[in-house]
């Protein structure tokens, strides 16, 4: 007995989906968090570590001081590089222009 082949229906696009935003949900995300938190922590671990070799004080306010700049321009740079990357995740807001 001789089997019936029939084409399944394939999604627009060759086999990609149609929504960009929902192929790359996430991913790019979880990269630049996990980043980010890294270079938070490894600021606070920096600035911890001599303190404690050397049985100094640690200057708490001078810690939170570093983590939050370093912090403040991550989200900047993180920012950038999803705008780079993923343009269509942020519309523009300009109305349009009435003739």
């Amino acid at each position: 007995m001789p089997q019936q082949h029939t084409e399944q229906p394939r999604p627009s696009g060759g086999g990609r989906p149609a929504c960009p935003e929902r192929a790359s949900f996430g991913t790019l995300q979880y990269v630049l968090w996990t980043v980010w938190t890294v270079a938070v922590l490894a600021t606070a671990y920096l600035a911890v570590r001599p303190k404690l070799l050397f049985g100094t004080p640690i200057d708490l306010l001078g810690l939170i001081i570093h983590c939050i700049v370093v912090g403040i321009i991550g989200l900047v740079a993180i920012t950038m590089i999803e705008i780079h990357l993923e343009p269509w995740r942020f519309p523009d807001d300009d109305p349009p222009e009435q003739d």
